[in-house]
């Protein structure tokens, strides 16, 4: 409440000093920053980085790989599938895949599944194998929408559960390279 009151004193007092103009970006600087830091550290921390997924390190060249097809294409951005069969974690069945290339390099794997027995199989291979989930602040862990996330120097990984719908998304990701899947789609974003 009393950050609040802060913010709103900055914005009504904002032309009559310029001391108290620096005083009071500073403050919401120190709030923004407190605000994203906690976000951002949230999610169980991987031990042993896998830095990779789904058998292919980040940064390979996924274009001379005779079991995918490519489906969409721009610029710098390609979109690959499995050319037969449906995909596989761990015997875990997943609906489909599509592996982001980003200039040439692998940076992201996106997982669609269906089903409860589905999600409680992929969740606990993801513990096993990355750790137990942190009952974290902004987490959900039961209810009708899921979250988990595990992090590392080099991949996250985290599963969302949608549990009206019994539908989930599993996306794993380079932490260097993904964020620069934004600058892609720059031209479709207004």
């Amino acid at each position: 409440m009393i950050a609040f009151r802060r913010l709103m004193y900055l914005l009504l007092n904002l032309q009559k000093s310029p001391s108290l103009l620096i005083h009071n970006w500073a403050f919401l600087s120190f709030c923004v920053f407190i605000f994203l830091s906690g976000t951002a550290s949230s999610g169980t921390k991987i031990e042993h980085d896998p830095q990779g997924f789904f058998g292919i390190p980040w940064g390979n060249s996924l274009a001379d790989r005779k079991d995918l097809k490519e489906i969409d294409a721009s610029h710098s951005l390609h979109i690959y599938t499995l050319k037969q069969g449906d995909p596989h974690i761990e015997g875990i069945p997943m609906e489909s895949v599509k592996l982001y290339v980003l200039e040439n390099k692998y940076a992201r794997a996106l997982f669609r599944y269906q089903g409860a027995s589905t999600h409680t199989a992929l969740l606990q291979y993801l513990e096993t194998r990355f750790g137990k989930t942190d009952r974290s602040y902004g987490g959900m862990m039961r209810g009708l929408n899921q979250q988990y996330t595990w992090r590392g120097p080099e991949t996250e990984i985290s599963i969302i559960y949608h549990g009206f719908r019994e539908r989930g998304f599993l996306t794993a990701e380079s932490r260097v390279l993904a964020p620069l899947l934004l600058d892609s789609y720059e031209e479709l974003s207004y």
